[in-house]
């Protein structure tokens, strides 16, 4: 794209997604820079959606979306470190924060009701769940925040 962006004289076309940039930091695999994970999380959770997560973290530091990524965090950590839901649903919540992160970070402008339904399915998924609940609204809170920046 950028080789046909330079050919012909339009401007950048953009809306791509950084995959260069996911692909390093996902990259340093195991070590993740932003999450912390105890023995007993290990093996409960794909590694890749952590990988994931922990890159747009990292992306997000010095941008406007410095806030979310450090709600994103929040959330993560929250979930690994929760005694009160089975692995199932720790793996489901993972999951849904990793698509969000997916949404939410990049150079692709982010599809607020793809955005919307994957907060909603958070919200399902950690009912009773006092501290991850709450790990949801604030990164909700963050998100509405960086929204209203598009």
């Amino acid at each position: 794209m950028d080789d046909l962006d330079a050919i012909v004289p339009l401007g950048p076309s953009g809306g791509r997604i950084p995959v260069s940039e996911i692909a390093k930091t996902a990259l340093q695999a195991s070590t993740y820079n932003n999450i912390h994970i105890t023995n007993s999380s290990v093996g409960v959770v794909n590694t890749g959606n952590l990988a994931r997560i922990d890159a747009a973290i990292t992306m997000s530091k010095g941008t406007q979306s410095e806030e979310f990524g450090a709600r994103l965090k929040d959330l993560t950590d929250a979930i690994l470190s929760s005694t009160e839901v089975d692995d199932k649903r720790k793996q489901e919540l993972v999951e849904v924060v990793q698509a969000v992160s997916d949404q939410a970070i990049g150079e692709k402008k982010p599809s607020k009701p793809v955005i919307s339904a994957l907060f909603d399915k958070l919200k399902d998924l950690s009912a009773g769940v006092v501290v991850i609940a709450d790990g949801v609204e604030k990164l909700h809170e963050a998100w509405t925040n960086l929204s209203g920046l598009f």
